[in-house]
């Protein structure tokens, strides 16, 4: 089921700023970018809350829920885009609980994020998933350290909480810790869990990343490039829950095996992408 036509033509919707997007509801998912902006938007936002969104209407409310949460817990002025790529109401629930949704075609999470960095306002990012999985009510340790002057601040659930059978025991006791070792020494960072999808940057340093991945490497990459550009990085605890009823995370829809293939995917992105100059085609700052 796709959006309502509707939800193309209330009047306190913007107008697409890329492209044009379809009002046809036989099409299963937009064909183009556009921007809807809702009536309570909120000008001049510190920070954007820049979230991918594929059919999450069973989850969409609750999150935007934590977010507001979080939002009134640090007073800051804060936009929530959702960047959706959905068959179902995700986009017009999101939209009436006041976040700013660009509907884009479902092209991978790398992509997602790629087409929504030139409509990001704010001037710090964070970034998650709509899952319920990541607790967005906890953003207010993200922006302090970006507030104190990190470029990059990582999340990590292992110096968190992790509720139980929120994560697979192939993940928590075998693929996160041993890929987060090897990375560690080969690149002499200092991360606890290098595939938390709970991060935060500064727009500035997420438009010199320039990053190319068009999926779930795009994570990857982000991480390998803050190393190499040597942006100053923190690392805050989260919390990390199962995903509610009715809801299966991202690692339980791609399967088990699947996804601790990925973790080891994303590890041979960080070694195999530094050796191309594609990898390296950003400035790096004289001094830190």
């Amino acid at each position: 089921m796709s959006f309502s036509s509707d939800f193309l033509s209330r009047p306190s919707i913007e107008s697409g700023l890329r492209g044009k997007a379809t009002a046809d509801t036989n099409i299963a998912g937009p064909q183009t970018l556009e921007m809807f902006v809702p009536a309570d938007d909120v000008a001049e936002p510190e920070l954007t809350i820049l979230v991918p969104a594929l059919n999450e209407a069973t989850t969409i409310s609750r999150f935007l829920g934590w977010c507001k949460e979080g939002i009134a817990r640090t007073g800051a002025h804060v936009e929530i885009l959702i960047v959706d790529s959905s068959t179902d109401s995700t986009p017009d629930i999101a939209l009436a609980l006041g976040a700013r949704v660009l509907r884009a075609p479902a092209r991978g999470l790398g992509r997602a994020y790629i087409d929504a960095t030139p409509f990001v306002r704010g001037k710090y990012v964070i970034m998650g998933d709509a899952d319920c999985t990541y607790d967005f009510r906890q953003i207010g340790p993200f922006l302090e350290a970006l507030r104190r002057g990190a470029d990059f601040v990582m999340g990590s659930r292992f110096r968190g909480r992790i509720e139980p059978d929120a994560m697979p025991a192939l993940h928590r006791y075998f693929g996160t810790p041993a890929t987060t070792l090897i990375l560690n020494c080969m690149f002499h960072s200092r991360f606890s869990d290098i595939h938390c999808g709970m991060r935060g940057l500064t727009l500035d340093a997420l438009r010199r990343m320039n990053l190319q991945s068009q999926g779930r490497e795009y994570a990857s990459e982000m991480l390998l490039k803050s190393v190499h550009m040597r942006l100053r990085t923190e690392e805050v605890p989260i919390d990390f829950y199962r995903a509610p009823g009715g809801r299966e995370s991202h690692m339980k829809r791609l399967g088990q095996l699947a996804s601790h293939a990925g973790e080891w995917r994303g590890l041979f992105f960080a070694v195999a992408g530094w050796r191309t100059p594609c990898a390296r085609s950003y400035p790096i700052p004289a001094a830190v």
